[in-house]
């Protein structure tokens, strides 16, 4: 706790610096604040509250089963004090994503076979407090000083990660392992199989997922001239960042989305489905995943190591994750809760005697959307990302919001390709960032038709 205060101290006084920078200079610092809570999301940087009693251990989901007081929830009372905000109470066109969320959220709490409901709740404070303090920066700020408090918050954070990772592994130095994250030592080693930098992050798995999205980021900001020189450089050291985490699945996401961002954005007004789109697309990307998984110097990284009981323990979590299914298939389980409804099960605690599987998320994202949402969340996912990669290409075709439309479809392909092995994208750590460009991509994409929250309830 006291090494997290003095990380934070440390990020006011980086931004403080920032700030009188831009003063003497007379440069906009109008991002400043949004930018720092920004950088503060991986360090999960919030006040405790209250720490329900929970069967499991390690972990009742996905995401925390505590109930903090949220940065970005105190930074939104800053800003409705010093504004006004007279459109805080409606409700536009292009959040109906977050209200599909909320819906999920209000199922959970009645669903008869969540075990964990503070679980929600810790979800549902964290989801609201970002989703109030990205609207509120919204009214605030404009499109292009939102980019700059994007740009920089990934600059600085791709920055020190990049350095912690010559740190630890490649100098050895393991110490850094434990100054952000507790724990962070043991999975640094993945228990003693093999080393990989993690970061300011806990596992190599959290800091690989961070910085392929920060790589669609900087990717984007390039071939759209934005900041291009530097972009160029911070995806260099992102990337070699990615190396040193030795995370497979970092590797191929990097690839594809590399690939796949250079195509839509040269051929964004051709279908995706051609055969221009076969040999300029998907073969590139075949034959280049061909040489990385067999050819490549990081081929014994796929095919030899740890690899074979990695896939197995995956094997046996989706499994698991399909008996959690079985059980409530229309509604699941309960957001944040498949841990805990597997360790308060009987039926199921008498089968499962793996301690990594009863302790640990299911090392599938969509499969953690389908047990704990149902068919009914996990039909919503499936629309979410069909409507948003539409969206996205259209937008890049006709030249609007560019940068963000990019980086949403890295982020959804990198949702897809992740989530199929790891439950990073459903992280506190990470999913914040989720919500950060999928907020921004929508308010920007689409026409806001306002509808009076207020006026709705009181009717």
């Amino acid at each position: 706790m006291l090494l997290k205060i003095l990380v934070f101290f440390a990020l006011i006084a980086v931004y403080l610096g920032w700030y009188v920078s831009n003063l003497l200079n007379k440069r906009d610092s109008s991002h400043l604040l949004f930018s720092f809570i920004v950088t503060c999301i991986p360090f999960q940087m919030s006040f405790p509250l209250y720490t329900p009693t929970y069967v499991s251990v390690d972990g009742i989901g996905s995401f925390t089963g505590k109930i903090f007081l949220m940065l970005p929830l105190i930074a939104s009372v800053v800003l409705l004090v010093l504004q006004k905000n007279k459109n805080l109470f409606y409700l536009y066109k292009n959040e109906r994503w977050v209200m599909w969320i909320v819906i999920l959220i209000a199922i959970s709490f009645i669903n008869p076979f969540n075990v964990a409901r503070w679980g929600t709740v810790a979800f549902a404070i964290a989801l609201l407090s970002y989703i109030l303090f990205f609207r509120l920066i919204y009214n605030k700020l404009n499109p292009l000083q939102i980019l700059n408090g994007i740009f920089g918050s990934f600059l600085l954070l791709c920055v020190l990660n990049f350095c912690l990772a010559i740190l630890y592994p490649v100098l050895n130095v393991s110490f850094v392992t434990t100054i952000f994250q507790e724990g962070g030592d043991m999975w640094a080693t993945r228990n003693g199989t093999r080393a990989g930098a993690i970061g300011i992050f806990v596992t190599p798995a959290n800091l690989g997922l961070f910085s392929v999205i920060a790589s669609g980021f900087f990717f984007a900001s390039y071939l759209n001239g934005f900041k291009k020189k530097l972009s160029l450089i911070v995806l260099v050291i992102t990337g070699i960042t990615i190396i040193l985490t030795y995370s497979r699945t970092s590797y191929i996401t990097l690839v594809v989305i590399l690939i796949m961002l250079f195509y839509i954005f040269k051929n964004a007004d051709k279908p995706l489905l051609s055969l221009k789109s076969f040999f300029l697309g998907v073969l590139p990307a075949a034959i280049v995943l061909y040489w990385l998984v067999f050819l490549s110097p990081f081929s014994a990284t796929f095919l030899k190591t740890d690899a074979d009981d990695m896939y197995q323990a995956r094997l046996d979590h989706w499994t698991m994750g399909m008996d959690i299914f079985h059980h409530s298939p229309v509604i699941g389980v309960g957001i944040n809760s498949h841990l805990e409804f597997v360790n308060r099960s009987p039926e199921m605690s008498k089968v499962i005697h793996n301690e990594f599987l009863t302790s640990n998320p299911i090392h599938n994202t969509h499969l953690i959307i389908l047990c704990e949402t149902g068919i009914i969340g996990f039909a919503l996912w499936l629309i979410f990302i069909i409507i948003t990669l539409r969206q996205a290409k259209s937008n890049i075709a006709q030249n609007v919001n560019t940068i963000l439309s990019l980086t949403q479809i890295a982020l959804i392909t990198i949702y897809i390709i992740y989530g199929c092995t790891d439950w990073a994208p459903v992280s506190h750590s990470t999913f914040p960032l989720f919500l950060l460009f999928t907020y921004f991509f929508n308010k920007y994409s689409l026409s806001s038709r306002p509808v009076n929250i207020v006026a709705m309830s009181a009717a």
